[in-house]
């Protein structure tokens, strides 16, 4: 389906799949009727939706989402990009929504701390890593996540500006690799927030 979208179509399309309804400050009012809906996605739509369209042109055939919330990132991703083997990773149990979507897809869940990812063998194309959000999170996580041999990794709020670590270790990471940064922001949000880095192994 998405090969068949524009990435302005995709964006537009995305708000309808549902949307978190946490820190409100940080959302963006205009898409306050899908908020607390649907599959609740953590993403700018006009950030993940150039994501999606980048990723869609690369062979990716397997998914891990190292902090995974209700899981609405994870499942658009998966689905959107007809991924079959995936894995989602978070301290807090499966979501309900992840439960109804296990019903439909078979996908791993490790309820933990991204640590014990550890003790998890096997290899995975593309690894989104939205977990521990300090300087030492989420370089401990990439270090972690390198184990997997991905082909790709993704960050997420490299331009949040209540994450500085992560903001920092991408900073100082992305020069080291091809990298493609998907930032874009909206005039009814004050301040900059989340956005996606992607870099290529």
């Amino acid at each position: 389906m998405i090969h068949d979208l524009t990435s302005q179509e995709l964006e537009q399309l995305l708000p309808t799949f549902g949307m978190n309804d946490e820190i409100l400050n940080e959302m963006p009012a205009e898409f306050s009727e899908h908020f607390g809906k649907g599959v609740k996605f953590w993403q700018y739509p006009n950030q993940f939706a150039p994501y999606l369209k980048h990723l869609s042109t690369l062979k990716i055939d397997s998914y891990l989402e190292v902090g995974c919330r209700w899981g609405g990132t994870f499942i658009l991703t998966t689905r959107l990009l007809g991924i079959k083997k995936g894995m989602a990773c978070d301290l807090i149990p499966k979501s309900e929504i992840l439960e109804g979507f296990n019903e439909l897809e078979d996908f791993q869940y490790l309820e933990g701390p991204s640590a014990d990812l550890s003790k998890i063998d096997g290899q995975f194309d593309l690894i989104l890593i939205d977990g521990d959000h300090s300087y030492n999170g989420v370089k401990s996580d990439f270090e972690t996540c390198l184990r997997f041999k991905p082909k790709y990794i993704a960050f997420h709020d490299i331009v949040n500006q209540v994450c500085p670590g992560v903001q920092q270790f991408w900073n100082e990471i992305k020069g080291q690799y091809p990298h493609q940064e998907f930032t874009a922001q909206y005039d009814s949000v004050n301040g900059t927030f989340l956005g996606i880095g992607l870099i290529a192994l």
